[in-house]
């Protein structure tokens, strides 16, 4: 139980590590930046800007950030309010741009720079965490940057900043880090829950491994990471509508997870109806964000009805477990603990997009970290919902191989030990036998006492049978009021020992009922492995059998040898 603690350390660790980075850093004095925009709607050529032919329009924006307009493209002049003189190369720091397409014109370039979070082939030397362009190192004072924006679906602010090279490799290298121990942390589960899903083929498993794999991906889209696998440039063209395919194809996979893991259908079947119907508008949502970005332009439904309904969800399905784990599902606690956080941040981060916030550094890092723990809790849940259900496995097992009267091995487990106890005696040469004894008069003593009393005789009979066994010795419940000794390793003279003690110790003592004192009585039949004459367990129970009769008819409660064991001793 020790490894998600270490993890969970190794996470805080890294997340100190950006903060470290960022306080240890020798850091050039700040360069502040001028922001002015052009009107919105006004979007001249970029040779007419570059040249200066727009300068006068230009208005500062004062107190207020920069943002993707809603519907048009805008234009922001960028100038530096002293020299750039630090000894290592300007980086303009584009942040919360995500899937937007941002061109930059340097002085004296009228071709432009574009970026944008999908792009291939950009610059290896940083994270995907802002768009990044390297400026002139002799950058001075006054000289215009032009970034030209285009239109959303909405107004969404965006920051802009300069920093020196030198210093955004360390904190950007930071950040990385963190966000590839969140990944691993990810990646681990999701093999695990493969693994146990390959082992017990149960769509529990296998609804937990469709919940993490979307969050997974939606992680790798987040931070780029998925853009830098083989293949990328194949899914490039999906842009944001990639982010949107992932979010909205985990949720389905999470309701069938809560309605499994936490039992609803058993313990809550109301809730559980409900949340199965709450699947379904994901589903419309998952196929619909593959569309054509034609279909999606000029309006923000998909984003703002996804975001809407994950809201809903969250508060239906939260309510839904805590109502399971009320009413005693201790799977249901593990979610809640699990989910909550994940639940939390996931919802301050939809509202962040549907309130057009910026992305504030405690909410990018506390997302991912709520979807690690979140999947590593809920794999130690799996974990010990997996051991819970292998002991009733097993308690099932052995209450099958179990006598429910005298909790003795019942006849089928008997003949498996019998079958392992002859293995054993062909390739040890030791001595092998078996008694079979039957209590007398049983029919008489049900139809005399009552049935009650003849099953108390039964049990009585057990417990002093067992009393004079060795501890290797196995006492089962044949059927009825007959029961089997098996005794490995004891050859007849031992094994007749055995049955006497037997015998003796059932008749010293009467069994009282209802006051009156029932007298009880066993007769015995011993029987053992011979090469010549037992060669399987139905044998030796055959022999043994004959010889009980054997007892019988010569007047009961005694002890009685098979012939062909008799004769081998």
């Amino acid at each position: 139980a020790r490894w998600p603690f270490l993890l969970a350390v190794a996470g805080l660790l890294c997340i100190a590590q950006v903060g470290n980075a960022r306080a240890d850093t020798p850091r050039d004095a700040p360069t502040a930046l001028s922001i002015s925009a052009l009107p919105e709607g006004v979007d001249p050529a970029a040779a007419a800007v570059t040249g200066g032919l727009f300068d006068a329009a230009f208005r500062p924006l004062v107190g207020a950030a920069p943002y993707f307009a809603k519907g048009a493209a805008r234009w922001y002049r960028l100038r530096l309010t002293a020299d750039w003189r630090a000894h290592s190369v300007p980086l303009l720091i584009i942040h919360n741009a995500r899937f937007q397409p941002v061109t930059l014109y340097l002085p004296g370039d009228a071709r432009g720079q574009t970026q944008y979070h999908a792009q291939s082939g950009r610059d290896g030397r940083f994270s995907r965490r802002a768009l990044v362009f390297e400026l002139p190192r002799d950058l001075r004072a006054g000289q215009s940057l032009y970034l030209r924006v285009p239109g959303s679906v909405k107004a969404t602010p965006f920051s802009v900043g300069i920093d020196a090279e030198e210093a955004y490799h360390v904190r950007d290298t930071g950040w990385v880090r963190v966000m590839t121990f969140f990944e691993a942390v990810q990646f681990t589960m999701i093999l695990v829950g493969l693994t146990l899903w390959l082992a017990l083929r149960e769509r529990l498993y296998g609804f937990f491994v469709g919940y993490l794999v979307p969050q997974f991906l939606y992680l790798l889209v987040s931070t780029g990471d998925i853009y830098l696998l083989p293949g990328a440039r194949w899914i490039e063209p999906l842009g944001v509508r990639l982010l949107w395919f992932v979010a909205a194809l985990g949720t389905p996979f999470a309701l069938s997870f809560i309605i499994e893991f936490c039992e609803m259908r058993r313990i809550a079947p109301r809730l559980a109806r409900l949340l199965s119907w709450l699947r379904w508008p994901w589903v419309v949502l998952t196929l619909t964000s593959l569309l054509p970005m034609a279909w999606h332009a000029g309006n923000s439904l998909q984003p703002d009805v996804g975001n809407v309904l994950f809201l809903l969800c969250a508060v239906a399905a939260i309510t839904a477990v805590a109502v399971a784990w009320r009413r005693g599902s201790v799977a249901a606690g593990i979610f809640l603990l699990a989910w909550i956080p994940q639940s939390v941040f996931t919802a301050l981060r939809a509202a962040q997009v549907l309130l057009q916030l910026p992305l504030p550094g405690w909410l990018e890092f506390g997302l991912p970290a709520a979807l690690a723990l979140s999947s590593l809790v809920l794999t130690l849940g799996l974990g010990l919902s997996t051991l819970q259900t292998r002991r009733e496995r097993d308690h099932a097992r052995n209450e099958a191989r179990r006598d429910a009267l005298t909790g003795l091995p019942n006849r089928r487990a008997l003949m498996a030990r019998i079958a392992e106890a002859l293995i054993d005696a062909r390739q040890t040469h030791r001595p092998l036998s078996l008694i079979f004894l039957d209590l007398d008069h049983f029919k008489a003593i049900n139809d005399r006492h009552g049935h009650l009393a003849g099953d108390a005789c039964l049990r009585i009979l057990a417990e002093r049978a067992q009393s004079e066994l060795r501890p290797a010795d196995t006492l089962a419940r044949w059927g009825g009021e007959e029961f089997v000794v098996l005794l490995p390793g004891a050859a007849l003279d031992e094994a007749s020992t055995i049955g006497e003690r037997i015998r003796r110790r059932v008749e010293a003592n009467p069994f009282v009922a209802g006051g009156e004192a029932i007298a009880i009585t066993v007769s015995l039949g011993i029987s053992g492995y011979s090469r010549s004459s037992v060669d399987s367990p139905e044998q030796l129970i055959e022999q043994a059998d004959a010889a009980l009769y054997r007892a019988k008819a010569e007047g009961r409660n005694r002890l009685a040898v098979h012939p062909a064991y008799a004769a081998l001793a």
